[in-house]
């Protein structure tokens, strides 16, 4: 996996062009990127802890998860339990998703009709996301206060990037945000060189596929 990445950011156009991706290997990429997304999950429990957010608004709108044998049991918070699922479910999610408009989108001008290879080099996109993730995770483990007395910004984007706005303008969360865009039109040019070997297309039409649904995911949506 090391030497893929690193094959991955010297020469992306190698890569592509080389790698012929297994499944697990392209799911791997995707469960490292949503493994990073949970490191969010401290944070926003955190904000619906606090005083800004009334217990029962959020822990008591869903029943709680239990789990119980002759021995032993567990329960978990309804709303715990949504999002483990949503942060480790939303990166694949997203995946199928571009993956199929990029495969629509490029259909007009496309040479090649494999969508199981699309999908497979796609998902190598994702890894810049792992980058922004980590600094982001790095900055909350840091910065995040224990008990947060206002509202914050807390979530995962769209391309399954971590994304965190304090109350104020604050410059160390400021520049992972820059980060965090940069990450993500690095994903967008990766996608085109994942499309232009997958899909039979030159980089310049990778790159007109992939840029508007690129800069539309640039912010938290």
């Amino acid at each position: 996996m090391r030497s893929r990445l690193r094959r991955l950011v010297a020469d992306p156009a190698a890569f592509f062009e080389t790698a012929s991706p297994s499944a697990a290997a392209s799911a791997g990429v995707l469960a490292a990127v949503a493994f990073t997304c949970l490191g969010v999950l401290g944070p926003v429990l955190s904000l619906l802890r606090s005083p800004v957010i009334p217990d029962e608004a959020v822990f008591d709108a869903f029943p709680p998860i239990r789990y119980a044998t002759a021995e032993w049991g567990v329960s978990l918070p309804g709303v715990v339990g949504v999002l483990l699922a949503v942060l480790l479910v939303g990166p694949m999610l997203v995946w199928l998703a571009f993956t199929a408009l990029f495969y629509l989108l490029s259909w007009p001008v496309a040479d090649e009709r494999g969508f199981g290879t699309t999908a497979g080099l796609v998902a190598w996109g994702f890894a810049p996301q792992l980058v922004a993730n980590v600094a982001a995770v790095a900055v909350l483990a840091v910065a995040f206060p224990a008990s947060p007395t206002e509202i914050w910004g807390l979530g995962v984007t769209v391309p399954a990037r971590i994304y965190a706005s304090p109350p104020s303008f604050d410059p160390l969360f400021a520049a992972v945000t820059a980060v965090g865009v940069g990450c993500t039109l690095w994903s967008g040019y990766l996608w085109a060189h994942a499309l232009a070997v997958a899909r039979g297309l030159t980089l310049r039409q990778g790159i007109a596929v992939v840029i508007v649904p690129t800069v539309l995911v640039l912010g938290p949506i």
